[in-house]
């Protein structure tokens, strides 16, 4: 296992968590299907809990989690807040948060195989992520019908 490798791991733990946990923010603000608003909080809940796992983890190990730049929050809240004012149907607020958790998958497999001597712990956590945000991606798909 290789500190530096677990520890870069973590920090994208953290960083996917944290993007994720923003754009639900922003869309449940345009969010009225009560039933889609619940699957967003809960989505929202279990990204928190990655990223507290994975900040404990690192904090074990004397280092802090780095937070998304204010640029990179900005740029995520602006580009959410203008894709639900145009849209604001159930249907399209689902496929932006799909393709969301669909590049958050991606970009968390590639970290896996590029930081492959993170070890047990970062490694699983985030394949466990992996398979939430895949769950979350068929879960998105049923709201696709929706208005």
């Amino acid at each position: 296992m290789s500190e530096n490798d677990e520890e870069r791991l973590l920090h994208e733990i953290c960083r996917n968590s944290s993007m994720g946990r923003e754009a639900i923010h922003e869309v449940l603000k345009d969010v009225y299907d009560e039933e889609f608003a619940y699957e967003l909080h809960v989505q929202e809940g279990k990204m928190q809990e990655f990223e507290q796992r994975a900040r404990q983890r690192l904090r074990q190990s004397g280092k802090d989690a780095a937070e998304p730049g204010p640029l990179t929050s900005g740029m995520l809240k602006v580009a959410v807040r203008m894709k639900t004012a145009v849209s604001g149907r159930t249907s399209q607020v689902a496929e932006m948060i799909r393709k969301g958790n669909q590049r958050g998958t991606e970009e968390l497999k590639k970290a896996i195989h590029k930081y492959r001597n993170a070890g047990i712990y970062a490694t699983e956590l985030a394949r466990e992520m992996i398979d939430f945000e895949e769950d979350n991606q068929e879960k998105m798909k049923r709201y696709g019908n929706r208005a």
